[in-house]
């Protein structure tokens, strides 16, 4: 995304509909299609559509115009939102060591993610925060419709509507989604968004198995740790390493609260 020509509607676009792909590809190995659309899910399907394709193109916009670091933090807030909308529309209870839980979880990351620079209400963090906001409500929505909806086939048929909703809103997108053809871009969007799909696959399996939004939403937030320490042991990133250590120790510790 710091490249020129990058464009973040035409990436949000690009990285859906393969998404979609790599769903779809895991669908037919296991058999095809197990669960439809129906009247009464249909609604939710629309609105899911619109909150997903907001979110795509917000956070790529701010992966434009705003530091990873600062990113990483912004877009750590869904993880609130989510837990309002698994207590007020899931109707999930909220215990004391789950909150106290959650909040060590988040304080871990910004500890861990935060740098001397001040954060500041810019419109790249803006476009981060109003991403957040839409992934939180629909990934609230994911988990309502998959109370009765097979994994799957509910991966392949909202990534592919978000990618047509996102083309349909703005047809120019077609002539710039070739730039991410070319091999080095293509190799990596390819990786992330088949990463991205796993990690759905298994967030929304979780769910399936333990009805558990509230567990679910701050734990995702652990992956940004895993990926500091991962990167201070492999890569040998060992600027602010205390720092990270600690926020790390902090966020382990909300997650033991949490489970």
């Amino acid at each position: 995304m710091k490249d020129e020509e990058s464009d973040g509607y035409a990436q949000a676009t690009v990285f859906t509909g393969l998404v979609g792909l790599f769903s779809f590809v895991v669908l037919m190995l296991r058999g095809g299609f197990q669960s439809y659309p129906s009247w009464e899910t249909l609604p939710y399907f629309l609105l899911l559509v619109v909150f997903s394709s907001a979110g795509m193109v917000f956070i790529f916009k701010g992966f434009k115009l705003v530091e990873a670091s600062e990113h990483t933090i912004l877009l750590t807030s869904s993880r609130l939102w989510l837990i309002l909308g698994a207590i007020f529309f899931l109707n999930e209870t909220m215990s004391f060591s789950k909150f106290i839980g959650a909040a060590l979880i988040l304080i871990g990351v910004v500890i861990t993610e935060w740098k001397k620079h001040k954060i500041k209400l810019t419109t790249g963090s803006v476009y981060v925060l109003l991403a957040a906001f839409f992934f939180a409500f629909g990934e609230v929505i994911c988990f309502f419709i998959l109370r009765d909806f097979e994994v799957f086939s509910f991966m392949v048929y909202v990534s592919f509507l978000v990618m047509l909703a996102l083309i349909l809103i703005n047809p120019r997108v077609v002539k710039k989604i070739p730039f991410y053809f070319k091999p080095k871009r293509a190799l990596n969007i390819v990786c992330t968004s088949i990463n991205d799909g796993l990690a759905n696959i298994f967030t929304f399996m979780a769910y399936q198995i333990g009805r558990n939004a509230l567990q679910i939403g701050p734990l995702a937030a652990t992956q940004t740790i895993v990926t500091v320490l991962l990167a201070i042991i492999v890569l040998r990133e060992k600027d602010n390493m205390f720092q990270k250590i600690f926020g790390a120790i902090i966020a382990v510790v909300g997650t033991i609260l949490l489970i």
